[in-house]
């Protein structure tokens, strides 16, 4: 039995897909899914989300979020899921160096730069 994978954003069910493996772009690293695995969350980062499907590879960019694995059903949960080849190389490294020009002058302006500048790297990586 494949696994499924159930992409929902806040506006809707983004994708709904059987797949041999998933691989998940973490808060910490990367992690790749096949059937069978322990159950588990986990916090996600910003960047690529790849499906080995039956007709072939697709790749995702994810914008952070939660994931939830259980019983062969890799559950992603994500403020934003675009196919890979939908992302505009040039507009991510546009996006990369506005992020690198933000002010960090105060704690919370540094957080907001470091949230958009890893942001816009998984981008970046996601549209290569």
């Amino acid at each position: 039995m494949p696994l499924r994978c159930v992409v929902v954003t806040p506006e809707r069910t983004q994708l709904d897909r059987e797949a041999e493996y998933v691989s998940l772009p973490m808060f910490d690293g990367e992690l790749g899914v096949m059937q069978g695995r322990a159950p588990m969350i986990g916090r996600l980062g910003y960047g690529t989300m790849k499906l080995q499907t039956a007709a072939g590879p697709e790749k995702y960019y994810i914008d952070g979020g939660f994931a939830h694995i259980e019983g062969n059903v890799v559950n992603v949960l994500t403020g934003k899921a675009i196919p890979a080849d939908l992302l505009d190389s040039e507009e991510s490294r546009q996006s990369l160096e506005q992020a690198l020009d933000l002010p960090a002058k105060s704690p919370e302006e540094a957080q907001l730069k470091a949230t958009a500048v890893m942001r816009a790297r998984g981008q970046v990586r996601a549209s290569r």
